[in-house]
């Protein structure tokens, strides 16, 4: 695949440079925003050498490349007028319908998680190896090895928050240094003493809620939201000799407090609002809720609407510490696309569908399903319906 040469031609049919407002990637797929997501002309992009597949959801234009994404990416930024990093969009009406406020939160949601998801998917591999070793008798947990590996593998879901604060910034157009120091604030050995003491903790009179925020997720991101605005009001206010001070502490000392008194506590609430009415929704379907959602899983993943669940799966795992649903859901259809992509490779005659189809099924066992999505089981449909089946069937043992 020639990548300089694929990301030339992308450019070129989705309204060239004048029309790409944002350029970002996930583990698969090409994310645009575009001005004019009208002008894309999705059928061509499909049939480029390299690309799987074109969808325009979520605010998003996605073209699914591949494990080869990344390097398209880079050619494309390359192209681009703007910095990579860069993300200024051209202002437009806000759409306020059910659907563009979908869209919005879909695509707010996109941004602010797909970044750290490198940072979880280490560590989640690391814990699971640690329990091997200590399944098997490899590693004793009493072990200043296992102790040390075991620091590693939480650090990521710990400091969950500061990872957050981070992509949060970028997404709301905010200097995201200054949003690390709030996730700081809220992590602070001696703020997490204080808030976790017997007795009632107040600032300037106002009662401060007793909140652990280490792996919270809802918390930090709205404190950022909220910072953003802020910011731009300290930045009019502040005199140009000495805003390179005085606009981050009108930041600090407007935004911090109402972290702490306001924000920080109806983010935990929501946050664990969102997990009980997952709980909620099992208890009323029971295990049928998994079957459905296994069922669906394709068709979501499709139009890349799977990230809008991340923050269901964050909160779930900071508390209660585990989740039962979606990514029971996801690893019974990921398991039957690529089993499905495997077999594909086995049983056909055709030598282009069976390379594709044995990298998408090792894409697939491994998490990574858009590849055997798109490469394989939407061009033969019947597959796409088995795996469907399969995985519904596969999570149905969870309920027998």
């Amino acid at each position: 695949m020639n990548h300089k040469k694929l990301a030339q031609s992308i450019m070129e049919l989705v309204g060239g440079n004048d029309n790409i407002n944002t350029a970002i990637h996930c583990s698969t797929r090409l994310r645009l925003t575009l001005k004019n997501p009208d002008v894309a002309k999705t059928a061509e992009i499909k049939n480029l050498d390299g690309v799987i597949g074109a969808v325009n959801s979520g605010g998003q234009y996605q073209v699914i490349i591949g494990n080869d994404v990344g390097y398209v990416y880079n050619e494309l930024a390359k192209m681009m007028d703007t910095q990579q990093s860069s993300e200024v969009q051209e202002k437009k009406k806000a759409d306020y319908s059910p659907k563009g406020l979908f869209n919005t939160f879909a695509s707010v949601i996109a941004g602010i998680f797909q970044p750290i998801i490198p940072a979880i998917a280490a560590s989640g591999m690391l814990k699971a190896l640690l329990l091997l070793a200590t399944v098997t008798g490899l590693m004793s947990k009493e072990s200043q090895t296992y102790t040390v590996l075991s620091v590693m593998s939480d650090a990521a879901f710990y400091f969950l928050p500061v990872l957050l604060a981070y992509s949060s910034a970028n997404k709301f157009k905010t200097n995201p240094f200054v949003a690390v120091l709030f996730a700081g604030i809220m992590l602070h050995p001696n703020m997490i003493g204080l808030l976790g003491g017997e007795d009632p903790v107040s600032f300037i009179g106002l009662p401060v809620a007793s909140v652990q925020y280490a792996s919270s997720v809802v918390p930090i991101i709205l404190t950022v939201w909220f910072m953003s605005y802020i910011e731009r009001f300290a930045d009019k206010v502040s005199p140009g000799p000495v805003k390179i001070f005085l606009k981050p502490l009108i930041v600090i000392l407007i935004v911090a407090p109402i972290a702490l008194i306001v924000l920080g506590p109806l983010g935990m609430y929501l946050g664990t609002g969102m997990s009980n009415l997952i709980y909620w929704i099992q208890d009323k379907i029971g295990w049928l809720t998994v079957v459905i959602m296994a069922i669906l899983m394709p068709l979501i993943v499709m139009f890349g609407m799977h990230k809008v669940f991340y923050p269901i799966i964050f909160a779930a795992l900071a508390s209660p510490g585990y989740e039962t649903l979606v990514l029971v859901a996801m690893l019974a259809s990921n398991m039957a696309q690529g089993a499905g992509a495997l077999a594909v490779s086995f049983k056909t005659k055709d030598v282009k569908l069976k390379q594709v189809a044995l990298s998408a099924g090792i894409s697939g066992v491994f998490g990574i399903t858009e590849p055997a999505l798109y490469g394989v089981h939407l061009r033969l449909k019947k597959t796409l319906f088995a795996c469907m089946i399969g995985a519904g069937i596969g999570d149905c043992s969870q309920g027998l």
